[in-house]
């Protein structure tokens, strides 16, 4: 009668039928608002970044200039930081960025306010901010965050000042206020500038130079108040506006007077309105345009995003209708291909789950209640995620569907203890009560070994816990849910659906129970017999059972050097990103030339349908990775594939197949590295293969990244390897003879800097304001004639301070020398990287970077100073198999504590961790047969099957010790329990095995990354399954017959310490 008691659950359950069926069907309602309109939606789990940057920017400073003066002075500073794993540093021509890089885990809002408090005092060490400088400013780096949307922007009857102004003023700021929108950031077109073209000749026929000019711009160029006049009841406002409005008006500004006249800026110079010269250009499909990229909040929707893009994007097509927008990258398509194939997925699953207990059952009844019970767990769960702050995406998946093997085996338990009890003649009500109760600790039991076995991953720390709980939560909540939704509403249909038991229901059975149902249990039957006698065998064969375990773990053992390291599969969304970079000291014009001739390659592939291209290089925006920063020689391409399921060659036979092309046919290409935008969520790589090669002389580390580059080259499995940087660009040094300019009464300082506004140019301090439009420069430079090569430098006009007017040449010569086309830093020291790429099936990241270090330093002569180091995935591979292993050993530990609490026993539980062992062949094997490797995937599929397993151990040993504490015998109790298990046990193996097997060898796309964990369940449960059928009985055995021994002899042992004592 206490089964049935008031507090029982089931009963209650049972007897308030709308209470029940009301929640649950509020939860399935909720569940479908959460998934459709509440949990945001992204191809992958959102890693926050652990970087840091700080940018500067001097224009026409080389890169050891912003070495010397910017970078080098930063990353000093930045050693006072709490939590630093890397300071790494990137110097090239009028840019530096020093990259601050935490460990995964930190508080990434602390640590960027804590950089702004030390940027305070750094900015004292850099040199002071002028004309040409802009101060140095700190950002989040998040390379993963790339644009959700990027539009391609035309316009009929728009040039591409026009369009670029329109872009600026109009549609980035109306496409800022959508909600979740980070940042807006306009590519290409050409911006209008006011330019001062100035004659030389004329310039210096006056006395002048061009800093000289520039000073008289900055004090015309006003807009000043003047103060106000008040009297009475009246107050004017008094300005003084002198803002330069129009190159004209411009060109009538007084800048000298001579010989009693005065002289005016068109006496030296043009003025005019013009684009700025071109260092950037963007592309569509070939076709130039405006871009605008779209970058979401790291934590938001893409989905949600795109949808509130794409209203306000027809309100500014009504008001623009000349304008038209192309999608030319959208990341939300790829997502919603993900949502899609996990509705797919997890259909399939249950599907195939109700199919399977359908077969196992025999009962229709019983495969209606878990088809119902499985989905409404999977929404319980969903909504527990909620609070977690969780997103859908592929891991998520990947949770959902193992959780569906699991969510089953509550059903299973309760179905055959509910019809056990019918076949006593109970009503189905009484039945559903007491059948659930009696197996309820069982149920406990199971849930919670699993979680135990899952939760410290959960609380791993690291990016192990940011990769990982996306699979691990979904589980667990999934678990909670069904355990709440067998004590609940299984009773519930149960008491419903069944009818009481009569004899001679057989002959009423229909058709299909009798031709399609009937053979499976028989077979189910004669299976169950089978295992018995092979049960019975192995009993009488110990040794030979036992010898077979030990040599199948021998086996895997054997298979662990065989199987590669990788921190995370390669995956194929149809998505890549491309990086040119031309031979250094390449035009941007002949750079342009390149980037379409590579794209023209990429778009003849039939799997191609979409190249956006960004050749050079605009300051500013928010979109770093954290490494070089573009140039004018240098151009980034984002490439669009049909979907994989769609197409004959992966993404990498295609990638690959264009980068060998473009660097066969088209000359004057140093680096094209094209990269698959897979499932990596490490923000803080170059490259997945990385090794830095230090030392202090610049030219030798350029040496010495050639020859390892060409090691590199010379291993299999090695792809696209390049390196960082080269020592080729090609530079003009003007080395000034400080007497001779000391006899016109200039320094250094004045020779460099007359120099560098005649070539360069300089931006006046004050802007070009037009009302209620975004600022423009105003430059001032030498006509394109007088500055073109060598003999043009050397023909700038330098004043003196007397007014002497002299070529460079006689204060100055020019050599030519050879310089980096960037400067890397990597912990304070000066580096080169060698960046490389592997393939599915070929040797992983660990195995081909640990090849290169064993390659250098058999093969390279390395000075004292030099070293080399690895990089790229290694970083975290290390930290964060050690994590997961962690993890592994805890969820051991722990099951381990929970066995002892619920068997009362040590030898029990020890027995069931044995049986742990009997995966490893299943695991590895399968990694080896499927040519996969090991990765933090792998590990985690690895704790995941040890909860798994170990509810297999649990089920057979429970029964047995029930089996003999009712007084039947060890052997007979063994042989009993055994067959009686092995239907539940089967039955849920085969279903999760079922469910992953379209993940193992069908994967869609977004999920390709998580094929290998899907082939260690498979691997590990099938062959875990087998031999835990028998090892462990066999095992049982062995121990009570050595504890029976130990308490025989201690028995013996202390009978003749009573016999001896007097």
């Amino acid at each position: 009668m206490s089964a049935r008691g008031r507090g029982n659950i089931s009963r209650w359950s049972i007897e308030h039928p709308y209470v029940v069926i009301a929640f649950y069907l509020g939860v399935a309602l909720l569940s479908a608002l959460v998934i459709f309109f509440q949990m945001p939606r992204r191809m992958m789990p959102y890693v926050e970044s652990p970087m840091v940057g700080i940018v500067s920017m001097m224009p026409g400073l080389s890169a050891e200039e912003m070495e010397i003066y910017f970078s080098k002075p930063i990353e000093e500073r930045m050693v006072d930081l709490k939590d630093v794993h890397f300071i790494r540093s990137t110097s090239q021509e009028g840019f530096s960025i020093v990259t601050v890089e935490f460990w995964y885990g930190t508080d990434m809002k602390k640590a960027l306010f804590d950089v702004q408090s030390l940027m305070n005092v750094v900015q004292a060490d850099l040199p002071m901010t002028g004309a040409n400088l802009k101060p140095s400013w700190v950002l989040a780096i998040d390379p993963l965050n790339t644009p959700v949307l990027s539009l391609a922007v035309t316009g009929e009857g728009y040039d591409q000042v026009q369009l670029r102004t329109l872009v600026e003023n109009e549609i980035v700021n109306r496409l800022k206020v959508v909600k979740d929108v980070y940042s807006v950031v306009p590519f290409g077109g050409q911006k209008l500038q006011m330019q001062v073209v100035v004659d030389r000749e004329r310039l210096a026929a006056y006395k002048m130079t061009l800093l000289d000019l520039k000073g008289m711009l900055d004090m015309q160029n006003q807009s000043r108040p003047a103060g106000t006049l008040t009297y009475q009841d009246r107050e004017i406002l008094v300005r003084s506006d002198f803002r330069a409005r129009t190159p004209e008006e411009v060109a009538t500004y007084p800048i000298a007077g001579m010989d009693g006249r005065v002289v005016y800026l068109r006496d030296v110079a043009e003025v005019m309105n013009a684009p700025r010269e071109q260092r950037s250009l963007y592309r569509f499909n070939g076709k130039e345009a405006v871009e605008v990229s779209i970058i979401q909040q790291p934590d938001a929707s893409s989905v949600r995003v795109m949808a509130g893009v794409q209203e306000r994007l027809k309100e500014i097509q009504q008001d623009f209708p000349r304008l038209k927008f192309e999608v030319a990258y959208d990341r939300s398509t790829f997502v919603g291909f993900l949502m899609e194939n996990m509705v797919e997925e997890l259909v399939i699953a249950v599907l195939l789950t109700g199919l399977a207990v359908l077969f196992f059952l025999g009962n229709w009844r019983g495969t209606l209640i878990s088809m119902i019970s499985i989905p409404i767990s999977l929404g319980v769960a969903l909504l527990v995620m909620v609070p977690f702050g969780m997103t859908l995406n592929s891991s998520t998946l990947i949770g959902l569907l193992l959780s569906v093997g699991r969510l089953v085996d509550d059903s299973i338990i309760n179905i055959h203890s509910i019809g056990r009890h019918l076949r006593m003649g109970k009503s189905p009500k009484d039945a559903a009560v007491d059948g659930i109760t009696e197996v309820m600790l069982a149920v406990l039991a199971i849930t919670f070994m699993l979680c135990v076995a899952l939760l410290p991953l959960a609380f791993a720390g690291g990016i192990v816990q940011y990769m990982f709980e996306g699979i691990v939560w979904p589980i667990i909540c999934g678990l909670l849910a069904s355990a709440l939704v067998s004590f609940t509403l299984t009773p519930l249909l149960a008491a419903n659906l069944f009818p009481p038991y009569r004899e001679g229901e057989e002959e009423r059975r229909s058709r299909f129970q009798r031709w399609v149902l009937d053979p499976s249990q028989r077979f189910l039957d004669r299976l169950e017999a089978r295992y018995r006698a092979a049960l019975a065998w192995s009993i009488q064969n110990r040794f030979i059972v036992v010898a077979g375990a030990v040599a199948t773990i021998l086996v895997g053992v054997a298979l662990y050097p065989r199987i590669g390291s990788e921190m995370m599969p390669l995956a194929d969304v149809s998505q890549a990103f491309a990086l040119l970079e031309a031979t250094p000291g390449t035009s941007f014009a002949r750079t342009s030339e390149i980037a379409a001739q590579v794209e023209q390659i990429l778009l003849k592939q039939p799997e191609v349908v979409k190249v956006s291209s960004e050749v050079g290089f605009e300051p500013g925006g928010t979109y770093f990775t954290g490494y070089s920063m573009g140039a004018v020689n240098a151009a980034s391409l984002m490439i669009t594939l049909v979907d994989s399921s769609k197409r004959r060659r992966d993404i990498w036979q295609v990638i690959d197949g264009v980068q060998a092309e473009a660097l066969r046919t088209i000359p004057g290409i140093r680096r094209l590295a094209i990269k698959e935008m897979g499932a990596d969520v490490m923000a803080s790589s170059a490259a997945p293969v990385q090794v830095i090669l230090y030392g202090p002389d610049l030219e030798k580390l350029s040496e010495m990244g050639e020859q390892a580059r060409k090691l590199a080259e010379g291993i299999p499995g090695f792809y696209q390897v390049t390196t960082s940087w080269a020592y080729t660009l090609p530079q003009l040094h003007v080395v000034v003879d400080r007497a001779r300019a000391q006899e016109i009464g200039l320094t250094v300082e004045d020779v460099a800097d007359q120099a560098y506004y005649a070539l360069k140019g300089g931006l006046t301090n004050e802007f070009y304001r037009l009302d209620n439009k975004r600022q423009f420069t105003i430059l001032l430079r030498y006509r394109g004639d007088q500055r073109r090569d060598q003999t043009d430098l050397e023909q700038v006009k330098i004043v003196g301070k007397k007014g002497e007017v002299v070529p460079l040449r006689s204060v100055a010569r020019v050599e030519e020398r050879s310089g980096p086309t960037l400067i890397e830093h990597d912990n304070f020291r000066r580096v080169i990287s060698v960046l490389g790429f592997y393939r599915k099936g070929g040797p992983p990241s660990m195995d081909l970077s640990m090849a290169l270090l064993i390659a250098a330093h058999e093969k390279l002569d390395f000075p004292p100073g030099y070293g080399i180091e690895l990089r790229g995935d290694m970083t975290q591979l290390e930290e964060s198999f050690g994590r997961l292993l962690r993890g592994l050993y805890l969820a051991v530990i722990f099951m381990f504590l929970l066995l002892v609490a619920q068997f009362r026993s040590l030898v029990e539980p020890f027995n069931m961790v044995f049986s742990l062992s009997l995966i490893s062949t299943g695991v590895l094997g399968g990694l080896l047969l499927a040519s996969q490797t090991f990765s933090t995937v792998s590990i985690l599929a690895i704790v995941i099957l040890t909860g798994m397993m170990m509810t297999v151990a649990v089920l057979l040993v429970d029964l047995v010790l029930r089996l003999r504490a009712q007084g039947m015998p060890r052997d007979e109790a063994i042989l009993t329990a055994g067959p009686i298990r092995l239907r539940p046990i089967l039955m849920t193996s085969l279903i999760t095995i079922v469910v992953l097997i379209p993940v193992a060898f069908f994967p869609r796309t977004g999920i390709d990354a998580y094929a290998p964990l899907a082939t260690v369940v498979i691997g590990g449960l099938t062959m875990g399954t087998i031999l835990a059928l028998f090892v462990v009985p066999v095992v049982h055995t062995c121990t009570d017959d050595l504890a029976n021994l130990l308490r025989a002899g201690l028995g013996r042992v202390l009978r003749r310490r009573e016999e001896t004592v007097p």
